[in-house]
């Protein structure tokens, strides 16, 4: 069969090339893949990844065959799964049932493909915080597939939601989220303004988290899940003590997934998306064959929301 993998080629980064079909186990499923979406974190170990290298965390697809113990979605059912071997990004995979999830019929693919990674970071981290309701939530990287589903899940919380981006270009797509309120800021500067925050979502790391750290409310939690503006940042000790017991968190789905299997959270956000109350930003549509130049995009954020090729 075929997948996407670390280019050999110097001039790009992936390339689909022919891999081993896959073997599963009791409690695994075969899936056959028709569509899969992008994350910056797959781009990022491709860059530094061994030549042939597999890749894909996001898949939505049919079960050609169930796991063998009974568990999980029957043949022919449309699901989306999270694959943690980073293997989703080919014509077949196998998932653990507790992974994947059938699809309702009214949620489109492109859709469902959304969710593994950027809906699950944002559901998980939002719900690591507490006392939301009525709170400042302060949503860093609002115009990416994680901050835009933070924004609208915080906001079903209750929560009070600032979002902050880099670009003034995609504010509006940002407050279509609900979000009270849009600081555009490339070093968190103009979020002092917004008073102190119940809970922080940061994908941004950097200077960035370096001012916001000075916002945490007394009990608040800043919940940390990357670092796209680099991978430091300053440390304010002395008011952190105004903090109380805030505390400063980091985030990393495969250990949130053990908590609760993605399954199960996959569940619940394609509930929302069946309901209408959640939405994903889907900007580019495409044929993975263009994979390579899609990559090239997310890389320099030429786009917001979500990338998903079909295969």
């Amino acid at each position: 069969m075929k997948a996407v993998t670390a280019s050999s080629l110097p001039e790009q980064l992936l390339e689909i090339r022919e891999v081993s079909e896959p073997i599963a186990d009791s409690s695994e499923a075969l899936i056959q893949v028709t569509a899969f979406s992008l994350n910056r974190g797959e781009l990022r170990r491709a860059q530094s990844a061994v030549e042939g290298a597999r890749l894909g965390w996001d898949l939505v697809g049919v079960v050609v065959e169930p796991a063998q113990d009974g568990s999980g979605p029957r043949e022919g059912k449309r699901v989306v799964g999270f694959s943690r071997r980073m293997h989703g990004w080919a014509e077949r995979v196998v998932l653990p049932t507790v992974d994947f999830k059938d699809i309702p019929k009214s949620v489109p693919d492109a859709d469902a493909a959304t969710l593994p990674v950027a809906g699950l970071t944002a559901l998980y981290a939002l719900e690591r915080c507490e006392r939301l309701l009525g709170s400042n939530v302060l949503i860093t990287g609002a115009s990416g597939g994680v901050g835009y589903f933070a924004c609208q899940l915080a906001k079903m919380m209750g929560a009070r939601v600032v979002a902050q981006l880099r670009r003034s270009d995609f504010v509006q797509m940002v407050r279509e989220t609900g979000a009270d309120d849009v600081i555009v800021s490339t070093d968190g500067s103009g979020l002092e303004a917004q008073g102190k925050f119940r809970a922080i979502i940061d994908g941004v790391g950097g200077s960035v988290l370096s001012k916001l750290l000075l916002q945490l409310d007394d009990g608040g939690r800043a919940i940390l899940y990357g670092v796209s503006a680099g991978p430091v940042a300053t440390l304010g000790v002395r008011e952190l003590f105004m903090t109380g017991d805030g505390r400063i968190e980091g985030f990393h789905l495969y250990r949130e997934s053990q908590v609760e299997p993605a399954a199960k959270g996959l569940g619940r956000l394609l509930g929302l998306l069946e309901q209408k109350r959640l939405s994903p930003y889907v900007a580019v549509k495409g044929n993975w064959k263009e994979i390579d130049a899609v990559a090239a995009q997310l890389i320099d954020r030429d786009f917001p929301g979500k990338a998903v090729l079909t295969i």
